[in-house]
């Protein structure tokens, strides 16, 4: 007995989709991952973060009655995540050639070769999907928040959707200033590198958060590498941390090095250069810019997603709770399918600026 499977069936591209290798990504794999419950059958997702707790206990005459601890500084918002939608075209044409890597003489069919099709078509967007949404997340530690284009077309800005996760009126604590005079160089003295990074540690830890990895770009590296107090520090922890398991961890991400942990007056970091790369308008821009630095912690964030309204072809609406969602638009006339993924991601934090940058610090 057969069993006949709809390859562009929505729920059964939704599961083919499960199965396919995506592009590694750094900040989204390590600082923004999504957790049970990220995952929203709505059309707005919950952000919710607070304040650390730094506070202390009081001493009390015995018979006196206890001070009453207010409630930590906490916030909750509701936000529509912003939609990222691509198509690929499927012809007739396309059915009748030759594929890529296909034998010259092949016996394929055409429902072959659409099921083929179909599966490299998702991985392919599959791949830009991927590559959006960690630009997202760099970006959304880089500004404490993000703004991005939504396009009404392959040309045209509709709207700039902009997420904001600090107070204008009370400042940013997610970023940090580099005096212009004191840049860091190869030659500079070890007090001037070491006070800033520190610096930027007690921001995060006066406010009970975790400061673990130091992010820096690659001038940041070069200019690093070269000064001779810092290859002190990397070679002394050398031999220590050949075994850690950030080691194979990093080692996946093409253009992620780990450079070592150093430690900063007694704050021991992790020192990770960021040189990953992304083709837009014909150049190449970095997701991390190569001047600049940043203090944070695995797992500072996470990434949630909304549902999808898809309508069936019987033209019934139904809401789809996923990261991506696909579909299928038919055109008889012309005789092409269209294969559309659709996915509505936010990028926030779980805490007050779980993340302190700082630009331009060579």
């Amino acid at each position: 007995m057969s069993l006949n499977i709809n390859i562009l069936d929505t729920y059964y591209m939704a599961g083919l989709w499960k199965g396919l290798s995506p592009v590694n990504s750094f900040f989204r794999d390590r600082y923004f991952p999504t957790e049970a419950g990220d995952i929203y059958k709505a059309d707005k997702v919950l952000v919710e973060y607070q304040d650390g707790d730094t506070g202390m206990a009081p001493f009390m005459v015995e018979r006196a009655d206890p001070i009453n601890v207010s409630r930590q500084g906490y916030e909750i918002h509701d936000y529509a995540p912003v939609c990222i939608k691509q198509a690929r075209n499927l012809t007739a044409d396309d059915l009748k050639a030759r594929g890529f890597g296909e034998a010259i003489l092949s016996n394929s069919t055409e429902a072959e070769r659409a099921a083929r099709l179909v599966s490299q078509d998702l991985a392919l967007l599959e791949r830009r999907f991927t590559r959006t949404e960690e630009l997202l997340c760099a970006n959304t530690m880089i500004n404490n928040g993000f703004s991005v284009n939504e396009m009404l077309d392959a040309n045209t800005v509709g709207n700039v959707a902009t997420v904001q996760y600090y107070d204008a009126i009370k400042g940013n604590d997610g970023v940090y200033t580099i005096n212009s005079s004191y840049k860091w160089t190869a030659d500079c003295g070890w007090d001037r590198i070491q006070g800033d990074v520190r610096a930027m540690c007690r921001s995060l830890t006066r406010r009970g958060l975790p400061a673990r990895d130091l992010l820096i770009g690659q001038d940041v590296c070069d200019v690093l590498l070269k000064n001779a107090d810092f290859r002190a520090l990397v070679n002394k922890e050398s031999g220590i941390i050949i075994a850690d398991p950030i080691v194979q961890e990093l080692s996946k991400y093409e253009g992620v090095s780990f450079i070592g942990v150093v430690n900063f007056s007694g704050y021991r970091l992790n020192v990770i250069c960021v040189d990953e790369q992304y083709q837009s308008g014909g150049s190449w821009y970095n997701y991390f810019p190569a001047k600049s630095v940043m203090v944070t912690a695995p797992a500072c964030g996470h990434l949630m997603y909304a549902h999808i309204v898809h309508m069936d072809e019987a033209g019934n609406i139904q809401t789809i709770a996923g990261k991506r969602v696909p579909d299928l638009f038919v055109n008889r006339r012309q005789k092409i399918r269209e294969l559309i993924l659709e996915s509505r991601p936010l990028a926030a934090p779980k805490n007050y600026s779980p993340w302190v940058y700082a630009a331009n610090a060579v």
